[in-house]
């Protein structure tokens, strides 16, 4: 028998290059059509979402109510973080994913299809605890939070710093070609990423590279929009990984993207490093730029505690 259920729909339509409204609009007419009561808010700004999912989460919603976030990844962080500074951090969370690249869906397994999630929402399913990555660090505008996806340095980092400060973007969304600017700016960033040293610390080992170019910490083996950089990675594995590669030449760079894209045989190589835990300390010692969940921040030296964490999650 179906659940009897309300839905709460936090939107955040810039999301996608238009996708969001196409996906909430969807979702709206599925609810209307199976008489689904539902409230609907939408953010206006960069940040919103936290405190909306803040809001929500504090009246302390009982199982029949349901929250979806329809929006991208950085959407989903966001709700994240609201829900888990909020009085009942265990409020579960629905995702309809809208975004660009939709990484953590795809590493989690989520449907984008609104009648599809509606329906497993009317067999009431059980929340899924599921992790996520905690960090404190010494950003000043992020001393502390959550990501679903990664936590990256270097050469990731610089791509989404330079993509996202790119006055061209713009132009190139409203005719759906703003994808572009990603493959530019990694050719880009193959030409100016310098490589830096980097120190990485577990209760276990504490190991050094000095020629660091992309040191990423991941919940789940996707980023970049589907590109597996770390396949075994797992949301029910209950420790986070940290990614090292140490910079190629050109030709070494170009195969080893190959066997990234092709098999993942690309971990074998050489140049590529990983380290699992519960808790990772990182600290780089000269000015990189760093992204979380998509979201990027100013180039500065970083040291940084990963812990893993968890949240509920229905599918």
């Amino acid at each position: 028998m179906n659940k009897k259920i309300k839905v709460h729909l936090l939107v955040n339509e810039v999301a996608g290059n238009g996708n969001a409204v196409a996906a909430d609009h969807s979702l709206q007419k599925v609810l209307n059509n199976l008489n689904i009561p539902f409230s609907h808010k939408k953010s206006n700004y960069p940040g919103e979402l936290i405190k909306l999912a803040e809001d929500y989460a504090n009246k302390n919603p009982n199982p029949n109510d349901i929250l979806i976030v329809v929006g991208g990844d950085g959407s989903f962080n966001e709700v994240l973080n609201g829900i888990k500074r909020s009085n009942f951090p265990e409020t579960p969370i629905t995702y309809l994913p809208a975004g660009t690249g939709n990484d953590f869906a795809r590493g989690a397994g989520l449907t984008n299809d609104p009648l599809q999630l509606v329906n497993n929402l009317l067999q009431d399913p059980e929340p899924e605890r599921v992790d996520c990555g905690f960090f404190t660090s010494n950003i000043a505008k992020m001393p502390h939070g959550y990501f679903v996806n990664n936590f990256g340095i270097g050469f990731d980092a610089f791509v989404v710093h330079e993509s996202n400060n790119e006055k061209l973007k713009k132009k190139l969304n409203h005719v759906n070609f703003g994808n572009l600017i990603y493959g530019l700016n990694i050719i880009k960033a193959l030409a100016k990423q310098n490589t830096f040293t980097v120190t990485i610390k577990t209760a276990n080992e504490t190991v050094r590279y000095g020629d660091a170019y992309f040191v990423t910490t991941t919940n789940h083996p996707y980023f970049g929009g589907g590109i597996a950089i770390l396949p075994k990675a797992d949301i029910y594995s209950h420790h986070l990984d940290t990614v090292i590669v140490e910079k190629p030449n050109l030709f070494k760079f170009i195969h080893l993207f190959g066997k990234l894209l092709k098999d993942g045989s690309h971990v074998n190589a050489p140049q590529f490093h990983y380290i699992e835990a519960k808790e990772i300390q990182v600290t780089t010692q000269k000015p990189e730029f760093t992204q979380i969940d998509g979201e990027d921040y100013d180039a500065q030296d970083f040291k940084l505690t990963f812990k893993i964490d968890h949240f509920n999650l229905l599918k």
